[in-house]
């Protein structure tokens, strides 16, 4: 039997910011880093030997000493055969070289694993580049950055709460001793620009009941008699007789995603508000009874430490303080116009390129054009020979007929007139010697002609 319990605004807005001792101590005393989730099919591997194994395996091939915060198994099974093995690391030396899974070992104890997914860079390994140019070439930037430092995984541009992006920028490495060099110079050079750099401080854990959804207690200490479902909303005395309609529905601000999802609005305000009373508290509490009673609603409690993994995991700093530098707005001026003739000179390369190409090309067919004369030049020369060989053969010809035939076609006149006269001396043919004479003439002319022409 499953019953809504409806929820008082009014009420909700009074719990977002109440910050209790218990929200305190959660995220003052959780693991520093993100647990590596083992997954097994088969088998019965228990965490000690997981613990054991890794130890002793990265200790022989890695020549590192594995430092286990914890190692437990997993309450969730997918199949009856399945199960979970989550990992907890104590420093980041530990986490970093973890993060390459050819590192791992096949299988452990005998049985082979998986990874359903690898954990997100911590802020342990995070930094945060400042005063980055909202107009600057952001793959350029990336590229430069990652050239510089391959250590580096991934580079974030950080938004406000209105989802724009600002001048901030998150750096996520895989190389912890990368991380320390940078903090110490304090500044960053990409591009020929330098930038200052600090540590990336992530917003604190909230402690969210899993029995009520309620925020700031756990559920030892929950007073709610029914579970809640995160999903729907409703709650049920028993699990197996709730059937949840799987549209979700938060107890927190009415919308529709899980009650402890984190990007609820209500959780984020309390969230905000814890991290802003960790970053600015100076003075610690004696326990958290005491701080309970008081009512006080900025509660620290300051007994809880992080032992050996303190130095990995450092105290939270004191909130940073932006204001209005005009110096710090001259310099952004600056980087603006510097980006500006970045463009230009841009720009005018790739004129200049395309200019140099037009110049070649032109250079290549000034070539083909040269190539090209040398050629008809060559044919020239070769035709200047052939006229002058036929102007040999046409003087040869010419002296053939003035000096061989014309005076054998006289001869041949001559004989013919000759032979043209009867006994008496009187022609036979009077048109012959005509005939004779014409032809002559035009022989003579046609000589003449060929002279003339030569």
């Amino acid at each position: 039997m499953t019953t809504t319990i409806p929820v008082d605004p009014s009420l909700v807005t009074q719990q977002q910011y109440r910050i209790t001792p218990e929200s305190t101590h959660y995220a003052l005393t959780r693991f520093p880093f993100t647990s590596y989730v083992l997954h097994f099919s088969s088998g019965n591997v228990t965490p000690k030997q997981v613990k054991e194994e890794l130890i002793k395996f990265f200790e022989m091939n890695h020549q590192l000493v594995m430092e286990i915060a914890n190692c437990r198994r997993s309450n969730t099974r997918n199949n009856i055969n399945d199960y979970d093995v989550l990992l907890f690391l104590k420093d980041s030396i530990s986490f970093s070289h973890l993060l390459e899974q050819t590192r791992w070992p096949p299988s452990i104890a005998g049985e082979k694993f998986t990874f359903l997914s690898f954990p997100a860079i911590p802020p342990q390994l995070s930094l945060i580049i400042k005063n980055v140019d909202l107009h600057i070439d952001f793959e350029e930037f990336v590229e430069d950055l990652k050239s510089t430092y391959p250590e580096i995984k991934n580079v974030i541009r950080m938004k406000n709460k209105f989802q724009n992006f600002i001048k901030m920028i998150k750096v996520e490495l895989t190389s912890p001793s990368i991380r320390h060099q940078l903090l110490e110079q304090k500044k960053l050079t990409v591009n020929h620009i330098t930038y200052d750099i600090d540590e990336y401080l992530a917003p604190a854990n909230v402690l969210i009941c899993s029995k009520c959804m309620g925020i700031g207690h756990f559920k030892k200490q929950c007073l709610q008699i029914n579970e809640t479902c995160k999903t729907c909303g409703e709650q049920f005395s028993d699990y197996k007789l709730h059937n949840c309609s799987l549209i979700e529905k938060c107890i927190h601000c009415q919308q529709n995603h899980k009650s402890n999802a984190l990007k609820c609005p209500i959780i984020k305000n309390f969230r905000a508000e814890l991290t802003r009373n960790l970053l600015n508290s100076k003075k610690p509490v004696a326990s958290s009874s005491t701080s309970s009673s008081a009512g006080n609603n900025n509660v620290v409690n300051n007994n809880f430490r992080w032992g050996q993994v303190e130095s990995c995991f450092p105290s939270l700093t004191p909130a940073q303080v932006f204001s209005n530098n005009p110096m710090m707005n001259k310099l952004d001026d600056l980087i603006s116009k510097i980006v500006e003739v970045k463009e230009q000179l841009t720009n005018l390369t790739s004129k200049q390129t395309k200019f140099e190409e037009f110049m070649l090309e032109k250079s290549q067919s000034d070539e083909r054009v040269i190539q090209k004369i040398e050629s008809l030049c060559l044919n020239n020369n070769e035709l200047k020979k052939d006229v002058a060989q036929l102007e040999v053969l046409f003087s040869r010809h010419d002296n053939m007929f003035t000096k061989l035939i014309f005076p054998i076609l006289d001869d041949l006149l001559f004989l013919n007139a000759a032979q043209n006269l009867d006994r008496k001396g009187n022609p036979l043919d009077a048109d012959v010697r005509s005939r004779f004479d014409r032809y002559r003439i035009q022989v003579k002319k046609a000589s003449e002609v060929i002279h003339r022409t030569s």
